[in-house]
């Protein structure tokens, strides 16, 4: 199995996959009100481990190894998560293929997509930023900003797929806070 690190970064907490959501969140909570040495205020404190139980909950990706929230301000409310999963690597993948293959539909798209080339500790990788409209109801459509990093990665011989990407909901949040999601994505470092 690939292992994989992130570089440390003060606006992230790293979630406990094996936990129980209520229990991580509470722990988690209670410990970063602490450390801030912030009033506890009990009903926004619980507010807070509501919040972050459900959002953890709802992590269930077969692929997902590992989640991240950017949570800079333990006092106020997550802005997003980013996961980062992996899959087997198909026989011949490219990684233009793979930046393909993380494409929102083009009929979708609010705005053209950006999509580049980094070079990370991990290797290459594709990242795209795609603004896209997202249907909630007979026509209400809400958009949303997608960010994705995708990898090809060897593992014992096989290829894996390596791939970290959020969703943002808020665009001014996804403006303000795009630069930190790239800085975590190009710290990846993988080995086994």
């Amino acid at each position: 199995m690939i292992g994989m690190r992130f570089g440390h970064h003060t606006h992230w907490v790293e979630v406990d996959l094996n936990a129980k959501p209520e229990t991580w969140a509470r722990a988690t909570v209670r410990d970063r009100w602490a450390a801030q040495r912030l009033d506890g205020d009990p009903a926004r404190i619980e507010a807070i481990t509501a919040s972050i139980a459900r959002i953890v909950a709802s992590l269930d990706a077969p692929t997902l190894k590992a989640a991240l929230l950017l949570h800079p301000i333990p006092g106020e409310p997550v802005i997003t998560v980013v996961g980062v999963c992996t899959v087997d690597a198909a026989p011949g993948l490219t990684l233009d293929a793979l930046g393909d293959q993380l494409c929102v539909p083009e009929e979708m798209l609010e705005t053209p997509r950006d999509r580049s080339l980094l070079e990370t500790p991990a290797g290459a990788a594709v990242r795209l930023v795609q603004r896209y409209r997202e249907s909630l109801a007979p026509g209400v459509e809400e958009i949303r900003e997608h960010l994705a990093y995708g990898w090809l990665v060897a593992d014992h011989g096989k290829g894996t797929v390596v791939t970290v990407s959020t969703v943002f909901v808020d665009l001014v949040a996804a403006s303000t806070w795009t630069t930190a999601v790239d800085e975590l994505a190009q710290s990846l470092t993988t080995g086994t």
